[in-house]
């Protein structure tokens, strides 16, 4: 028996969660078809970041409303909780680089962002346990900070469900269905579920389930190891921090841990439901080597527990929020390892490419998947180059 909806988002990590939580919010009957269970995949392992300094002033645009709209007020506009905690951003930009962080910060206060170039004085004021050789400015957001993956997407498919949508999990997609050129439904493990909407939020398995429909979508499968350190007691206030001096970020993890991962060494082109999820062999002693040059403190630390999560990127490693020439096809995948703190603002857009032709909270039009045959890949305004080495 054929089960009928307004529309299916696949996927129920925290981008499909927010694209289904802003469909239902609209009136429509959604299904959120998951293979495992929400948040299992990618947001499951994300690290939780909520700042917005990127190199593209449409990716800070995102941030900036998904903090302004959502983060900042979350039970009030939501329901639930996210975990967000204020802890300060700050973006340490090599020497090099200061015209374009100068640029960036440009760009981003003329959108609202409450962001400035501070010098290395005003960040040991801040942050007297950071050593702030080899830097001579960063661009520091008070208001930024980090919050929990899988507290947004439950708290975003609660919500969802409150407005009539249904979530569906151990349930694998196996086919889409077409007719006349357009999107028809899908059938899974679970039988055949039909509607003229379906998106594709499947994170790495987004390649696969959009080849199933005919279509390749040009990513490849990221892992990426994080560790969690334990906090030395001696250790002060610390910010959420992307530090391109020494290849890392990190964060606070409560009061106890801190986060902390490398930006070089991930895998590319690993299966997506691969077993092997043990970190690279040298991972945690380059990123100790990494964090003492900044922290001499965490020589102190001692490792609590690694995690290795995967993701989807694409070959500017940026998301993809788009229809495509399939009718009624959607894609909002290739995150590339940013799609969790953009989720809210992304869905919302998403849910207004979908509903009304043109998004309204932000354009995603350059995010469009024509991109790559276009040849018109994404590049910053002031680019720092790849996040991911």
């Amino acid at each position: 028996m054929t089960q009928n909806y307004d529309a299916i988002v696949i996927g129920a990590g925290v981008m499909g969660a927010s694209i289904s939580y802003h469909l239902a919010e609209r009136g429509l009957k959604v299904a959120i078809l998951e293979r495992k269970v929400s948040a299992s995949g990618a947001t499951g392992h994300s690290s939780g970041l909520v700042r917005m300094h990127y190199d593209l002033a449409a990716e800070s645009e995102l941030t900036f409303k998904s903090y302004q709209m959502y983060f900042s007020n979350w039970k009030e506009r939501v329901g639930g909780e996210c975990g967000f905690q204020q802890t300060g951003f700050l973006q340490i930009a090599k020497r090099e680089h200061e015209d374009k962080l100068r640029g960036n910060v440009a760009n981003q206060q003329k959108i609202g962002i409450n962001t400035s170039v501070i010098s290395v004085d005003e960040v040991r004021k801040l942050f007297p346990d950071l050593v702030t050789e080899y830097f001579d400015y960063a661009a520091y957001e008070p208001d930024s900070g980090y919050a929990d993956a899988t507290l947004t997407t439950n708290s975003f498919i609660e919500a969802a469900k409150r407005n009539g949508a249904t979530l569906i999990q151990n349930c694998e997609v196996t086919a889409i269905q077409t007719s006349g050129g357009k999107v028809t439904g899908v059938s899974t493990t679970k039988g055949n579920f039909s509607s003229p909407i379906v998106v594709n939020a499947a994170g790495p398995w987004a390649k696969h389930v959009a080849a199933l429909a005919g279509i390749d979508v040009p990513l490849v499968t990221w892992t990426h190891d994080v560790a969690f350190l334990h906090r030395p007691p001696a250790l002060g206030r610390i910010p959420a921090c992307i530090d391109d001096v020494i290849n890392c970020y990190y964060r606070p993890e409560g009061s106890a841990l801190i986060l902390a991962a490398g930006e070089d060494e991930s895998l590319r082109g690993e299966a997506p439901d691969a077993e092997d999820q043990t970190p690279t062999p040298t991972f945690l002693e380059k990123l100790i080597d990494q964090m003492v040059q900044r922290i001499p403190k965490i020589e102190q630390s001692g490792l609590h527990s690694i995690h290795v999560g995967r993701d989807g990127i694409t070959p500017d490693q940026r998301a993809i929020y788009s229809g495509t020439d399939l009718g009624g096809f959607y894609l909002a995948c290739g995150l590339s390892g940013t799609g969790f703190k953009t989720s809210p603002a992304a869905g919302a857009s998403m849910s207004e490419l979908i509903l009304d032709g043109t998004p309204k909270t932000v354009d995603i039009t350059p995010f469009r998947f024509s991109r790559f045959s276009e040849g018109k890949l994404l590049e910053g305004e002031y680019g720092y180059g790849h996040i991911w080495k």
